[in-house]
């Protein structure tokens, strides 16, 4: 009889006990516990990036690809840009439209330059939409190559590829940020 209250009495007691943590100091310990590092430190939460470096290794052709492609987007972005001196002034000129139409056929020569590139299968979907994006860039040369700079519609027209090219471009820009995010490079 005494062992049954003395059991009875310890229980109570380790109840009263384990009733003073309240659930949320019970989670951030168990948080804390499993954030500790052998050397007492709490580490840093790593990064997308980082944690997509830790789970495979990057092979060196999707490196080499992704550095190729990040260039070749660099270098659109600079020639496209160059035709605002052509359709976001106040009165183009033929010359003007000479130099756009050089700009953009320098922007199709890296362009085929990529094209021609073994691209790795991460960059598949990449490649598609690079495609669209080289439809553009034609449309956009025929436009300029037929434009006369005196006629509206013929202007409003090229300017229109124009921007669609901006539109393609960027869409691309933000696969090649999806991908290089997705397998940890840079």
């Amino acid at each position: 009889m005494i062992k049954k209250i003395i059991i009875i009495l310890l229980i109570c007691m380790l109840v009263a006990v384990g009733c003073q943590d309240r659930p949320e100091d019970i989670t951030q310990s168990i948080e804390k516990q499993q954030m500790l590092t052998t050397d007492g430190i709490e580490p840093i939460h790593p990064s997308n990036k980082d944690q997509n470096k830790t789970r495979r290794d990057v092979s060196e052709s999707i490196v080499s690809y992704a550095e190729e492609f990040g260039f070749y987007l660099n270098q659109l972005y600079t020639h496209l840009e160059n035709l605002n001196e052509l359709f976001y002034i106040e009165q183009p000129t033929e010359n003007d439209a000479k130099k756009a139409i050089e700009h953009v056929r320098t922007a199709q020569d890296w362009s085929e330059y990529i094209l021609n590139l073994n691209y790795p299968k991460e960059f598949e979907n990449l490649h598609k939409v690079h495609i669209s994006t080289l439809i553009e860039l034609d449309s956009l040369m025929t436009s300029l190559e037929n434009m006369d700079v005196n006629n509206d519609i013929h202007f409003r027209r090229a300017r229109l590829y124009y921007e669609n090219s901006i539109i393609a471009l960027k869409s691309m820009e933000r696969e090649y940020r999806g991908i290089l995010e997705e397998n940890g490079i840079k």
